[in-house]
């Protein structure tokens, strides 16, 4: 499994994945994969630059309450096997800063599709988009994990995250409310 840069030539597969209920975020899921579905009708060269964006000059980003913050810089990175799409992964980050700006919870997010599952996907991927994170010149990625999701906090585990706190998210990116704070020092 490689990480890579997605391209409208990987779109047919990803856009299958869509279909059959992948959604690139878990939060909001069935929005936002409807969203990217309409999205690679009408604009998959908008879809596909969103997707890349070091220099966070995209659209603002719209957050759980319906407010909008700008964009950070971030790249999202699909995971993919011998052709086929296996689940994807995004780091963002502030320019000159490991911190993040109040309210992102985590530089990185992932989901690997259901059906690719328990198969150390998300492990690979996480150790790959850490090397892109120092080479960026971060000192450290946060990521986050509900409470209850043993499965995430295993493979941020593996790769050698710690808990450095637990926060209410409320609505601000979670459904659930208590949510464990990880490092991974770079």
């Amino acid at each position: 499994m490689e990480l890579v840069r997605p391209t409208l030539a990987m779109l047919p597969e990803y856009r299958d994945a869509l279909k059959r209920g992948f959604s690139p975020h878990n939060i909001n899921t069935e929005r936002v994969r409807q969203q990217q579905l309409e999205q690679i009708e009408e604009d998959p060269e908008g879809l596909i630059a969103v997707m890349h964006d070091p220099d966070g000059k995209g659209p603002p980003i719209e957050m759980p309450d319906g407010t909008l913050k700008p964009r950070l810089p971030g790249i999202t990175r699909w995971m993919w096997e011998d052709g086929t799409f296996i689940g994807a992964i995004n780091l963002r980050w502030a320019k000159g800063t490991s911190a993040l700006p109040e309210g992102v919870p985590g530089h990185i997010g992932y989901t690997v599709a259901e059906w690719h599952r328990g198969k150390g996907y998300a492990t690979r991927a996480l150790i790959q988009i850490c090397k892109e994170a120092r080479d960026i010149g971060l000192e450290y990625v946060e990521l986050t994990t509900d409470q209850d999701n043993i499965a995430s906090q295993r493979t941020i585990e593996k790769v050698g995250g710690r808990v450095v706190g637990t926060f209410d998210a409320g609505d601000m990116h979670h459904p659930c409310h208590e949510t464990l704070l990880w490092r991974i020092d770079l």
